[in-house]
Parts: structure tokens; C-alpha cells; sequence
């Protein structure tokens, strides 16, 4: 009898520690997932407007002229970033990008205003079908960013990484986002 009482508790023992590390699993991974989708420390709901399916970043409305967006592609598909040009802005390359599912991009600009159109892929049409930027994306600024002489200008520093890694990767280019 007190062998089938000590099997009896060591099975619930067993099975009650299985559950309990399933479920450790299962909440580590959650926030995880969660923690990615937040914007970084010190990158501000600023600098930007959704408008009519489209984003328009206006870097040095809330800091400096020179501006680092970070952008988060909300889909679990791969975004493409069409930059919009009014006349004025001939002169300059286009700055389109593609970010890819759930991760992050990050654009360094000191242009005025850009505008971007986003697209998913489509088999049906060349460069895809449109979607509401403010449904694929959450975009953020940095506005008070410490650039060296030589990192000035229009471009896209991190292609598609994650928070983390694109935080690495602007420092490690000798970006300082300051908050």
C-alpha cells in the first residue's frame, strides 16, 4: 500500500514539474516577442504622420535636422518602402527599402520631409499591392542623436534586424542615440 501511495505521489510530483516548466516556457517566450515589438529606450512617437495610406517623416520638427527613424514592420510579411518625391527633392538617390516580417529598419535622413508609399508582394503587380502604412508600420525618432562628421546624410543604416540588433548595429556605425 505505501508503494502504490510514494508511485502515486511521485506521478503527480512529475507531472505537476512538467506543467510547471511548460508553462515557464511558454511565458518566457510571450514577452520575448513582446519586448521586440516595443520601441527602443529613448526613440520618441515623434517626426512623423500617417496620411491617406501614406508616412511623411519631417526629421528636425521635434530636434535636430539630421533624424534616425527606427521603423517596425508590424506584418509577417516583408514591406516595401517606396519613397514618394515632390519636385524639390530631384537632386537626391531614392531611399527605397524593403523590411522584412517583424523586424526593424532604421533611417538616417536630413532631407525636410520624405514621404513613403508601402507595398506587400503580389504576384499580380511589379512592385505589389498598397497597404496602409499606419497598419504595416510603427515608426519612432530619435531626436537628439550624436552623429559623427563622416555618418551625415540620407540613408538606411540598418537594413531588417531586430530591436536589439538594430540598436547594436547604430552603434556599432558610431551613432550615439542619445535620449
Amino acid at each position: 500500500m505505501k508503494t502504490n501511495i510514494k508511485t502515486t505521489l511521485k506521478a503527480i510530483f512529475l507531472i505537476s514539474s512538467c506543467c510547471m516548466v511548460a508553462n515557464n516556457l511558454l511565458a518566457a517566450k510571450e514577452p520575448k516577442e513582446k519586448e521586440d515589438n516595443r520601441n527602443p529606450l529613448g526613440c520618441y512617437d515623434t517626426g512623423y504622420q500617417f496620411d491617406l495610406k501614406t508616412l511623411h517623416l519631417y526629421p528636425g520638427h521635434a530636434g535636430e535636422i539630421q533624424s534616425m527613424y527606427f521603423l517596425f514592420n508590424t506584418l509577417n510579411q516583408k514591406v516595401n518602402l517606396y519613397q514618394m518625391r515632390d519636385e524639390e527633392s530631384s537632386r537626391t538617390m531614392y531611399l527605397n527599402h524593403t523590411i522584412q516580417p517583424r523586424q526593424w529598419a532604421v533611417l538616417s535622413t536630413t532631407e525636410k520631409k520624405v514621404k513613403f508609399i508601402c507595398t506587400v508582394p503580389d504576384g499580380k503587380e511589379e512592385y505589389g499591392k498598397i497597404v496602409d502604412c499606419s497598419d504595416s508600420l510603427r515608426v519612432c525618432e530619435y531626436t537628439n542623436v550624436r552623429y559623427g562628421l563622416n555618418n551625415r546624410g540620407n540613408y538606411w543604416l540598418v537594413k531588417s534586424n531586430t530591436r536589439s540588433g538594430a540598436l547594436r548595429e547604430v552603434v556599432h556605425y558610431g551613432i550615439i542615440p542619445a535620449q
